[in-house]
């Protein structure tokens, strides 16, 4: 049985992915530091942490308000 609160849970793969959009507006997803599948991604839009805007090579990702919060709260 699955906690229904472990995908709120920020690990290091989320943690990394929203650290790094905090330096920039609109970043490629292509770039980011460490690969970061579809699933991945589409659960940090779920959750309204990240915004994202195109589809397949030019995906980009913007890191939101509420992502910016939840970076910044303790592990």
């Amino acid at each position: 049985m699955t906690d229904k609160k472990t995908h709120k849970v920020l690990d290091m793969r989320k943690r990394t992915v929203l650290q790094y959009l905090s330096l920039t507006d609109w970043k490629m997803d292509t770039r980011l530091p460490i690969p970061a599948s579809g699933i991945t991604l589409s659960r940090l839009v779920h959750q309204g942490w990240i915004e994202i805007r195109g589809k397949d090579q030019r995906t980009e990702a913007k890191l939101t308000a509420a992502g910016f919060k939840a970076m910044r709260s303790q592990i």
